[in-house]
């Protein structure tokens, strides 16, 4: 499923339901053995256990005691950060990274449903969280849960103006990240850039959120939404083009051609240095390019659980 080809449809649930679909089995399955409804294996009987789980007809066979293991479904709490800082408005005429973050959050958080594990939206910006819900694992939950992304799937222009009053009452992310229960895991969705006014100081806070969350031994999933002709590699034509910055409304006026080459060779110093930094705090890097298929996100969790 390309973003560029389901855009203009309307109905984010309609689209997350049909994403998910064939990415639904075996998910969280837990490495402990308990009594719950799925076999897993024998394992010898042991003198003075409860003789409720042990398998009569193998002991009529082989006049052996062995008692039933089943697989036990963990109680998975998660947590879904989705960045909505105006970087992620590009293009602006149809901005594929917002859309492309809107319908992977909404469909992964569709599966953890399905599982019956609990998962939370958070919406931050550059000012920090100014959206948070309790971790519930109901249908009805995760209703609201995609109702909170619909406008940015939709690009509602009041999306834009309400985000401009969020600062006062924004939560840092280092804040955050301590209200995050132990063990539980938390899903990135961001293009990491940051406005260059502020860049050290929002750079430092992220980076230190991520080592909150690591000691408090959560598993932390970073997906790397970027437009990869444009933002990486820069395939665009060599003509005069004005380069806008989203996050501050400034602009350039440059030539793509005359610097796409040291242009490329500093975002691919770049991209192995947070891949680095990202590996030393034990966290999972997955890059997501907005013209490739939203199935590379599940691709890319399913691999990695």
């Amino acid at each position: 499923m390309l973003i560029e080809e389901v855009q203009s449809y309307s109905n984010l649930e309609f689209l997350a339901r049909k994403a998910k679909e064939g990415f639904i089995t075996g998910m969280h399955n837990s490495p402990f053995h308990g009594f719950s409804v799925e076999f897993a294996e024998h394992r010898p009987y042991n003198p003075g256990e409860s003789v409720k789980h042990l398998d009569w007809k193998l002991l009529a066979r082989t006049d052996k005691k062995y008692v039933k293991q089943f697989n036990e479904e963990t109680n998975l709490r998660s947590y879904f950060w989705v960045d909505t800082s105006k970087s992620m408005f590009y293009p602006q005429n149809s901005p594929w990274k917002i859309k492309f973050e809107s319908l992977a959050a909404a469909a992964l958080s569709l599966i953890f449903q399905h599982q019956k594990d609990a998962f939370s939206l958070q919406l931050f910006d550059e000012n920090g969280f100014y959206f948070k819900q309790n971790c519930k694992s109901t249908l009805a939950h995760w209703h609201q849960f995609s109702a909170q992304l619909e406008p940015f799937w939709n690009w509602q222009n009041k999306v834009k103006n309400n985000q401009q009053n969020h600062e006062s009452a924004s939560i840092p992310l280092e804040e955050m990240a301590i209200q995050i229960h132990q063990r539980s895991m938390v899903l990135i969705f961001s293009d990491l850039l940051w406005d260059e006014n502020t860049q050290q100081a929002e750079k430092e806070q992220f980076w230190k959120a991520l080592a909150l969350l690591r000691f408090k031994k959560c598993e932390v999933l970073l997906f790397h939404i970027f437009h990869r002709q444009d933002e990486i590699d820069l395939q665009l034509d060599n003509r005069p083009t004005k380069f806008i910055d989203l996050e501050t409304g400034e602009s350039l006026k440059l030539l793509p051609g005359e610097f796409q080459q040291v242009y490329q060779k500093s975002q691919s110093k770049w991209l192995q240095t947070t891949k680095d930094d990202l590996q030393n705090l034990g966290i999972s890097y997955h890059p997501c390019d907005v013209s490739q298929p939203i199935e590379q996100v599940f691709k890319s969790f399913f691999s990695r659980r």
